[in-house]
């Protein structure tokens, strides 16, 4: 029996998709993009028993159908947004560029802090009468207003209503915060980060729950950054008149 990282390794070297592993071990393929993902942390071991028999032994022929992927055929590395929209109710992933990032299940914390600034961004608007409207994932975002980049910020602001569809925002927020997790760092702090910028977002909010920080990205002609403690009082640069301190919150 191969471990996780072996099946890994030998999708990768052999060019498997999700698809082709779920028809050649008969594990469903919900299942077999939650392991990969690592969304599911622990697999059963007749999981990995099948998954590890869906590979050809050394020294066999693997024998691949003489067709080329159609446009809804998911190819590696080449993901799209239907294979988003058809996830089973329950399991959120993110498209970006063509790869597909599931999302874990959020801790307490994440959820305690996202709440909160929520009731406070939303009731402060409400109060003032402002044109923003405050949307709480999981609410999705096609960032490009395209189906190239598909994400679920914890939190947007979007100063411009007619960006709001059914399906979602369709275009850049003005506002996004993400509440990082230890499976999140690298996609909220390296990618999205940069796609945020590019889209045209103007103000990135990644709070640190365990460090206690919120590290703030103002994008535009006069790009800056900023670190604050939960201690301090945090001025949006969005909503005017709005501030924010987490530490009375959690």
């Amino acid at each position: 029996m191969l471990t996780l990282e072996e099946i890994r390794r030998r999708k990768k070297e052999l060019g498997f998709t999700n698809e082709m592993l779920a028809d050649r071990s008969g594990v469903p393929l919900a299942t077999v993009q939650k392991v990969l993902a690592g969304v599911t942390k622990a697999p059963r071991r007749r999981t990995l028993e099948a998954l590890s028999k869906a590979f050809p032994d050394p020294g066999e022929a693997l024998l691949v159908c003489d067709s080329h992927p159609t446009e809804s055929e998911p190819k590696q590395g080449g993901h799209t947004i239907d294979e988003i929209l058809a996830l089973p109710e329950g399991v959120r992933a993110e498209l970006i560029d063509g790869e597909i990032y599931y999302m874990a299940t959020p801790r307490r914390i994440h959820q305690k802090i996202i709440g909160e600034m929520y009731l406070t961004i939303a009731n402060y608007i409400r109060a003032k009468g402002g044109a923003c409207e405050v949307w709480l994932s999981p609410f999705g975002v096609f960032l490009n207003a395209d189906d190239s980049i598909y994400v679920e910020p914890d939190l947007i602001v979007v100063c411009e209503p007619d960006k709001v569809e059914e399906r979602g925002c369709v275009g850049a927020p003005d506002w996004v915060v993400e509440v990082e997790s230890p499976s999140s760092r690298k996609l909220d702090g390296v990618l999205k980060l940069r796609k945020y910028r590019e889209a045209g977002v103007r103000e990135y909010w990644i709070v640190h729950p365990d460090k206690r920080m919120i590290q703030i990205y103002y994008f535009g002609e006069d790009e800056d950054v900023a670190l604050y403690s939960f201690d301090d009082e945090i001025s949006s640069g969005i909503v005017d008149g709005l501030t924010i301190r987490l530490a009375d919150t959690v």
